[in-house]
């Protein structure tokens, strides 16, 4: 596709790439048509992965694509729902619901389909199946099949019960398990049993699959009996019923599908009525993709694929421990290394392998084999793939339980762990109150109870940048230096990494001058002599580039701001990735270079809503209101000004406070009539109200960097606080 786009140089990385083609369909007109992604999407019925793409650089596409004026049109097709278009703006994009169809048009579906009789009776049994579409299908295939089409034979299904299920999600498809209820007891045991086979599948089976199952599963005993005759007889009556796909071209069939609610119906089936067949025949399954790769150590996640099948179909065999013990830990993680993780980025393939040990939902983790030891770092690493994937709030859960059975072990430096990534969590949330407790009440306390230096020192950090967050600068330096004295005690002089990073960004926003910065330059120099990972690059770069913009050293932040974006593009962290963008969007922005600065806002924006990130939303309303003033659209910014009032209230987030009274200060310079007739609040006072709140606010908590702001933008009154 890229080099049809013209693009001659292809990115290796399958996000960049996804990347390059949304930047390239944006820019050119063109017609992209991505027909059947179901296969590319979690299955509907594992409840943690609500239905999203499980393909990271479709994924990543479909983020970036929807960003305004593209010049393309992307049509989508799915039998699931795409539950990325949510976050979509609406006039961005147009849904069509074809489950659904008025009774007419059911009516004359089931006609096309040779159901005989009058109209009025295919409308009623169109309306008896709410119009569904696959219920339609099924019930057109079933009369013609086995009633010669005669529509009074709809009045034999079954009536709707609680069996078919209940909730809005299952509203409309249950009146398909009322047909297959009746289909399940007219087919032969041959048909019930492929069908049921196919039900082991979240995908098509393929010919090796197929033919592993049927020499080795116990339940397909009647399969292996058959001839090619009879194998032939079976599929083409099951296609002629819709209930298999039919095969594509005039080769020999590759490939065994059918829609998703028929899989998952029949698969339920087998499970309910045979438990011990359907764990055997999981089993099977779970050997063979064992077995599959060539390699003891696969290298690449292409390779991967086959262990991370066996390790979900060893789950769905209840063998957890195997699953666990020979295939995740040492094939797939590589024990302590971590390979999937930290060398492949595989966090989405990693979280659905893992997911399967907790079938039941997190809170369940007693219904396995498992010791509470390994339980406990397995919903560890759940937590970690969520936050990576930039799925916080999903996260929440299984970290909280983590961290339940890290306390009941009393292994308090995990417990410590735990209480952190929580805390992590409700900061990227913006839940500045839960994590404040968290710290207090727990992250504190087990780091007490560890007596592990590190784990004392990091509390000590993480109750300094909740402060921080919440605009009491100065008793966060206090918590940083209390941690300094501890790593020293340690044999570190300075902070580093992360904690190192948030303690300079503090410092930085409490400078007065540069004489003010000593212990900054002196901690980026320490992180640079450590070395680390691209993340710790990263961040001592963003560092530097910021230190340079204070000192106005312009054209060596511009360089080191590239540097630190690109190292955090590489570095695949979600979490971590919005401050890059948004200062570096910050400097574009006072450098009147508009365009970069708004590319910068958009990369930002789509982590920040993708992720719910309430804080970083608040930063980007002030930096892109600023943005709006500059390319003088003004009711954007008054909307964006009311949006990050509203947030900093919500969230806590009392560090912009200045910030947010500097913007109503700009906003008030306009004078625009119109504006105080919607607003009345904040043009009942002054821009030179808000400037001195602004000033008051700066030496109450000690926020001097904004000074800077104020001698840019209103340098007639930059000369006292």
């Amino acid at each position: 596709m890229l080099p049809f786009l013209g693009i001659t140089e292809i990115p290796k990385d399958e996000i960049e790439k996804a990347r390059v083609l949304a930047r390239c369909l944006q820019q050119q007109p063109c017609l992209l048509i991505l027909d059947g992604l179901e296969p590319l999407q979690y299955a509907q019925n594992l409840s943690a992965m609500n239905g999203e793409v499980q393909d990271s650089a479709l994924k990543e596409f479909i983020a970036c694509f929807r960003r305004p004026a593209s010049n393309s049109f992307v049509l989508l097709s799915s039998r699931q729902p795409l539950v990325e278009l949510k976050k979509w703006p609406a006039e961005h994009y147009l849904s069509l619901n074809l489950e659904i169809l008025p009774p007419g048009d059911g009516a004359d579906l089931l006609q096309a389909l040779g159901v005989t009789g009058k109209a009025a009776e295919r409308q009623a049994i169109s309306k008896d199946l709410n119009g569904h579409a696959l219920s339609l299908v099924l019930m057109g295939h079933l009369l013609r099949e086995h009633h010669q089409g005669d529509c009074r034979y709809a009045k034999e299904l079954p009536p709707l019960t609680s069996a078919h299920g209940d909730s809005d999600a299952e509203k409309d498809s249950r009146h398909a398990l009322r047909v297959l209820d009746y289909y399940d007891s007219l087919l032969d045991k041959a048909s019930r049993c492929f069908l049921q086979l196919l039900g082991l599948f979240d995908r098509p089976m393929n010919g090796a699959e197929k033919a592993v199952l049927i020499a080795n599963a116990q339940h397909a005993e009647t399969l292996r009996a058959l001839t090619a005759k009879q194998w032939q007889a079976v599929e083409q009556q099951l296609e002629k019923s819709g209930l298999l796909l039919g095969k594509k071209g005039s080769f020999e069939r590759l490939e065994w599908d059918t829609h998703p609610i028929i899989r998952a119906y029949f698969g339920q089936k087998f499970s309910d009525n045979c438990p011990e067949a359907f764990k055997q025949a999981h089993w099977t399954l779970a050997r063979y993709y064992y077995d599959l790769p060539e390699k003891e150590l696969p290298d690449t996640l292409e390779e991967m694929v086959p262990l991370y099948r066996a390790v979900v179909h060893g789950c769905l065999a209840e063998e957890y421990e195997s699953a666990l013990a020979e295939v995740y830990y040492p094939r797939i993680a590589r024990n302590k290394e971590g390979y999937s993780l930290h060398q492949l980025g595989a966090y989405s393939q990693d979280l659905t392998a893992l997911s399967a040990f907790f079938p039941f939902g997190w809170e369940y983790y007693l219904q396995t084999n498992l010791t509470e030891i390994v339980q406990a770092s397995v919903l560890g690493n759940i937590a970690f793939c969520l936050m990576s994937l930039g799925r916080l709030q999903d996260a929440v859960e299984p970290k909280m339980v983590n961290l339940k059975l890290c306390e009941k072990l009393e292994n308090w430096v995990e417990t410590a762990r735990a209480a952190q990534n929580l805390v992590d969590l409700y900061l990227l949330l913006g839940q500045l109150e839960l994590a404040y407790n968290t710290v207090i009440q727990e992250q504190i306390k087990y780091a007490q109870l560890s007596k592990h230096p590190f784990s004392q020192i990091k509390s000590q950090c993480y109750l300094a940048i909740v402060l921080y967050r919440s605009g009491n600068l100065s008793e966060a330096i206090k918590h940083f230096q209390q941690a300094e004295v501890l790593q020293q005690q340690d044999g570190f002089q300075y902070l580093s990494s992360v904690i190192g990073f948030e303690y300079c960004r503090l410092l930085i926003d409490a400078a007065h001058d540069k004489n003010t910065l000593q212990t900054v330059t002196a901690t980026v120099k320490h992180n640079v002599n450590i070395g680390g990972g691209l993340l710790d690059e990263a961040l001592i770069n963003l560092t530097c580039a910021r230190i340079y913009v204070f000192l106005n050293k312009l054209s060596e932040a511009k360089k080191i701001f590239q540097q630190a974006v690109s190292c955090i593009q590489k570095s695949n962290v979600a979490t971590f990735t919005p401050p890059f963008y948004l200062y570096r969007a910050d400097f574009y922005l006072t450098q009147n270079h508009l365009d970069q600065a708004q590319a910068d806002l958009n990369s930002a924006l789509e982590i920040i809503e993708r992720c719910g990130m309430k804080l970083y939303a608040v930063d980007y309303l002030l930096i892109h209101g600023r943005y709006c003033l500059a390319t003088k659209d003004h009711y954007a910014a008054l909307d964006h000004y009311i949006e990050a009032k509203q947030l900093i209230q919500e969230t806590g987030y009392h560090l912009r406070d200045a910030e947010l009274d500097l913007f109503a200060a700009k906003l008030r310079q306009l004078d625009l009539p119109e504006h105080q007739r919607t607003n009345p609040d904040l043009y009942s006072k002054n821009a030179d109200y808000y400037l001195q709140k602004a000033k008051n606010r700066i030496a109450e908590i000690g926020q001097w960097g904004l000074m800077r702001i104020i001698e840019r933008d209103f340098p007639e009154h930059s000369k006292s606080v």
